[in-house]
């Protein structure tokens, strides 16, 4: 599944991942932390089978299809 990640305007650690093209204006998130987001990257290939020590993939593609998104919680900013 390809992902564009945004961040939140006003909470540097959290972003979310919707799927690659939706409107992420229309994506209602209850945290008001992600009412204004800047756009990070695009277009990220997330595979459910690959492992990775600092994400599950798999839990991302899980909650992008149930709810539309997948919210991100980071330790440290980056760039």
């Amino acid at each position: 599944m390809k992902v564009d990640i945004y961040r939140s305007a006003t909470s540097s650690n959290k972003y979310i991942s919707v799927r690659a093209g939706v409107d992420v204006s229309k994506i209602d998130v209850p945290d008001p932390d992600y009412a204004k987001l800047v756009h990070q990257t695009s277009d990220v290939e997330v595979n459910k089978d690959d492992r990775h020590a600092d994400y599950d993939a798999g839990l991302i593609i899980k909650d992008i299809e149930q709810y539309g998104y997948h919210l991100h919680h980071v330790k440290r900013n980056f760039n």
